[in-house]
């Protein structure tokens, strides 16, 4: 099987196992996804550091007059902001980046590691502000490539260290502990010591609004 947006590979994860066969090739893969999805969970909604193959429009629903927090966008390119002016579920009114606003943390590509933008801010008299929906529609629609960049190296370590307890955790206190070979792969119920300390930065504590 072929790993679904993982975070680390299937050398890495056997490397730090010291496996050199192939016969729980597929265990070890579907740890590995388990493990990434587990550390989704772990750093908070909105926040995945595997991007999206195309761009996918979202809605969203400002914080305040003159911000939108979104999920992570991993790049400008492709970026599309478009704003509800009338509150009628039509999105009428394009922006335009540095024109109409800006996207925050206004340095995160030159970061290291590079980090995606996660809030939208309107420019002094691009807007009188963002609209407050009335009828309990969201305002804003982002169309973005939505992710991080690239996986940080602390997160592909955390991963490796999830993805090893995952594969080694023979029993649960409920009984046998199998990886499912269709649907959902199986989580263990608490994160590794040390990759929950490799996450600590990764953490997202602000809440995106799209409900």
């Amino acid at each position: 099987m072929a790993i679904t947006n993982g975070y680390t590979t299937l050398v890495a994860l056997k490397a730090a196992l010291k496996i050199g066969d192939v016969t729980d090739d597929t265990r070890l893969e579907l740890s590995i996804e388990a493990a990434s999805r587990q550390i989704d969970d772990h750093v908070g909604r909105g926040r995945k550091f595997w991007v999206d193959g195309s761009v996918v429009a979202r809605k969203y629903f400002p914080c305040s007059a003159r911000t939108l927090y979104v999920d992570d966008v991993s790049t400008v390119t492709g970026l599309i902001v478009k704003v509800d002016t009338s509150d009628d579920g039509t999105f009428d009114t394009t922006l335009t980046i540095n024109t109409d606003f800006t996207v925050h943390p206004a340095n995160a590509a030159a970061e290291v590691p590079v980090r995606p933008f996660e809030n939208i801010r309107l420019i002094d008299g691009a807007l009188a502000g963002f609209v407050s929906s009335s009828s309990g529609r969201p305002s804003v629609e982002v169309t973005a490539k939505y992710g991080w960049p690239a996986v940080p190296e602390a997160v592909e370590r955390a991963c490796v260290f999830q993805a090893k307890n995952i594969f080694k955790a023979p029993d649960t206190m409920y009984g046998s502990f199998q990886l499912a070979q269709e649907g959902s792969a199986l989580k263990v119920p608490s994160m590794d010591p040390l990759a929950r300390a490799l996450l600590e930065g990764f953490i997202r504590h602000v809440e995106v609004n799209d409900e």
